[in-house]
């Protein structure tokens, strides 16, 4: 009778402890906050980062991410005035090169995540344009870039001219953009004859046509480069994320949308 007594009062303490062990761990696994990671990306990745976000929540439910999509110098002055962000992700050098200057990224976590081509697109119906010597031709009336001193498409754009020996000869024609998505709107409606964006933007739409590739030595190779804001209170979350776009899953993503990953999709 002892014995029986015992055990059903053994059995009943475990089961307690039991029932405290597991709402003592719903209660801490409550009691975590989701991670929420902002992403400051150029313009031109706006109709790519979203999807490969998502790819990255399925295999992280907690985490959320977030963007703010703009040209490169728009975000750099943001992140100067102290702007909440947790990645930067820019075409090029000259921003995150100054961020970095400024002590306001972590130089350990900067990483290369794609390459991206420069090109000449015209409305999807003009077809008087074929080549970069076309732009100095009196047919060809307005030139849209980004501007050069703030989009590093534009940067790239006056670099590529100056170096086909065209800069002098389109200047009076160009109309300078805010960032690589406005330019491709001027040219979908029509508004100007010719743009110049990465090839990763020009894909995103059936309304223009690529007319050209800027000839590879004519500019610096293009990267896209990307690095963990040194204010971020998120920092592990912020590096996992930023070192997932720059691996197989989302390379996959990007191939699709035009860009060149730099290792092999998935």
């Amino acid at each position: 009778m002892r014995k029986r007594a015992w055990l059903f009062v053994s059995l009943i303490g475990l089961l307690a402890g039991l029932l405290v062990g597991c709402g003592t761990s719903r209660t801490a696994r409550e009691a975590t906050p989701a991670a929420e990671i902002m992403v400051f990306a150029g313009a031109g990745l706006k109709d790519t980062l979203p999807e490969v976000a998502e790819l990255y929540r399925r295999q992280h439910p907690e985490a959320k991410v977030s963007f703010n999509f703009a040209g490169s110098g728009t975000l750099q002055k943001q992140i100067e005035q102290g702007a909440p962000a947790d990645i930067v992700i820019f075409p090029g050098k000259k921003q995150l090169d100054a961020l970095e200057k400024e002590g306001l990224i972590d130089k350990a976590t900067r990483k290369k995540i794609l390459a991206d081509k420069l090109v000449l697109i015209t409305p999807k119906d003009v077809k008087k344009v074929k080549g970069f010597t076309d732009l100095a031709s009196p047919g060809v009336g307005k030139v849209a870039i980004g501007d050069p001193a703030t989009v590093p498409a534009g940067e790239w754009a006056k670099e590529t001219l100056v170096n086909l020996g065209l800069w002098e000869k389109v200047q009076p024609k160009l109309v300078l953009a805010k960032d690589v998505q406005q330019v491709k709107a001027y040219v979908e409606t029509g508004s100007v004859d010719v743009g110049l964006v990465w090839r990763s933007t020009a894909v995103t739409t059936a309304k223009v046509r690529i007319a050209a590739e800027a000839p590879e030595k004519a500019h610096r190779p293009i990267f896209f480069t990307g690095a963990v804001v040194g204010s971020s209170k998120e920092k592990e979350t912020a590096l996992d994320f930023l070192n997932y776009l720059a691996g197989p899953e989302a390379a996959a993503v990007f191939a699709r949308h035009g860009f060149t990953p730099l290792v092999t999709a998935q």
